[in-house]
């Protein structure tokens, strides 16, 4: 999804709303749902001063509401058929957008791509361009980042959120998949992300071994085995500096409208 900025120089309120209309219509079909409180994010806005906006699309029926049953019943937005007519209609490939909100509902890693969504809205203004883990298409990869973002400058970098923290084995094999696709330059760098600390801690203290002990990973059983081997990522040059790790909690909300 390329990256419209807002227009300042707009005056007439029809003009506005277009703008408005069409970054929420693009970031839910890039994303498939979001919350409020991220898409009033997204317009420069907060929760209370977009209420009106957002009611007033959800009674013209452009988006909709769904609950999910991992967030007590919390309201999240999502596309309509409405708002899939005007995405074609403005010339947008809407093959894979999402109407169907019983495919929502018990969708386990909600509160993760809202995380995800929160991080890539504060690093907007340094990108042109984001590509959503669902959408992302690297050869000869385990492990599809959760999103990646693209510079001005020609170059992209990938985002990795972790809510939770993984065994020790899936650490080195998720370290290994980024340190591939950095030497093959699908990407130019990884943001790891930490929704704890100490999980930060953690991960960086496994990154700074001197070696990265290796794995297989079985497609058909899931099944990660030891593959007897390490990787010396101090014989890449400057391999390390492409990991960056940042402690940025995510706060979870309940939005309504």
């Amino acid at each position: 999804m390329r990256i419209e900025r807002r227009d300042p120089t707009l005056k007439y309120p029809r003009a506005i709303r277009e703008e408005k209309l069409r970054l929420v219509l693009d970031w839910l079909l890039e994303f498939q749902c979001s919350s409020v409180e991220l898409l009033a994010r997204r317009l420069g806005l907060t929760h209370q001063s977009s209420y009106k906006f957002f009611r007033a699309l959800l009674d013209d029926q452009i988006i909709q509401q769904f609950k999910s049953v991992y967030t007590n019943r919390a309201r999240y937005l999502m596309l309509t058929k409405a708002g899939v007519g005007l995405l074609q209609v403005a010339g947008r490939d809407v093959a894979h957008a999402h109407t169907q909100s019983s495919r929502l509902n018990r969708y386990a890693h909600l509160l993760h791509d809202l995380a995800v969504q929160a991080a890539v809205l504060k690093r907007l203004g340094h990108y042109d361009e984001v590509i959503w883990d669902k959408h992302i298409q690297i050869p000869d990869q385990f492990e599809k980042p959760d999103a990646l973002l693209h510079s001005p400058k020609h170059y992209w970098v990938a985002v990795e959120y972790e809510r939770w923290r993984k065994e020790q084995k899936r650490i080195y094999l998720s370290f290994m998949n980024h340190a591939r696709a950095l030497i093959k330059r699908h990407y130019s760098g990884v943001y790891y992300l930490f929704d704890r600390e100490p999980d930060l801690v953690h991960y960086q203290t496994l990154f700074e071994a001197r070696e990265w002990p290796e794995y297989h990973y079985h497609r058909k059983t899931g099944k990660i085995t030891p593959a007897g081997t390490h990787f010396q990522p101090d014989a890449i040059e400057r391999l390390r500096d492409c990991f960056l790790f940042l402690h940025e909690p995510h706060t979870h909300t309940r939005d309504s409208l």
